[in-house]
């Protein structure tokens, strides 16, 4: 009798939710480890362009997806001082090309949280508060080491997810370069719940 491969993904981010769940659904035996006790909610990556709406509809998310966020069909470009609006782009121009053509607008520990409650729901596995140390590979998988509080295990699988992040533990244990870059301006990301459209006339981004 064959065995489901096994699979760890590390980081439960919505990169390693989304793959966790892609990789559940497809029929593999998924265990995610995640170094934070609770997932992050600060307001970051706003916007989900249609590629990835195609992605979270594929794993059963899109309809609980679009209702916590802001479905916006337009971009708009604006010029600062002057307040005035520049150019708008029409994400309706791409309704031959996808299901989807516009992007939603929300906070991503949402799609983590809907992803993480459908991995909890189905009996994945989901250790929070557990930081992985390192990792190996032989011909017959991985080895990922980790600690939880003073507690240290090797856990043994066929496949490892790197979506720990800038930093990763497990791409730094393969010598993996991250070929990215900063951008040298720095910004400021505000949840707000006043009406912008209705004060200033733009779009939702």
């Amino acid at each position: 009798m064959s065995r489901s491969p096994k699979l760890i993904v590390v980081g439960a981010g919505p990169v390693g939710i989304i793959a966790a769940l892609a990789a559940a659904q497809a029929g593999f035996d998924v265990q995610i480890i995640e170094e934070s006790e609770t997932i992050d909610t600060n307001p970051r990556a706003a916007t989900t362009h249609p590629s990835t709406l195609e992605m979270i509809a594929r794993v059963g998310l899109i309809d609980a997806f679009m209702a916590e966020g802001l479905v916006a069909r337009e971009f708009q470009f604006w010029d600062r001082p002057s307040r005035s609006l520049i150019a708008t782009f029409d994400h309706d121009l791409l309704r031959d090309e996808t299901p989807y053509p516009f992007v939603v607008q929300t906070e991503q520990h949402k799609l983590v949280r809907l992803g993480l409650a459908k991995l909890q729901a189905s009996g994945v596995a989901v250790r929070l508060g557990s930081r992985v140390t390192g990792c190996s590979q032989n011909a017959d998988g991985v080895c990922v080491d980790i600690e939880t509080g003073t507690e240290k295990e090797a856990v043994t699988a066929d496949w490892v997810i790197a979506a720990d992040g800038g930093r990763s533990t497990i791409r730094k244990a393969f010598g993996i370069d991250f070929e990215g870059y900063t951008w040298p301006e720095r910004f400021l990301v505000l949840t707000i719940l006043d009406d912008l459209k209705g004060l200033m006339g733009c779009c939702y981004r």
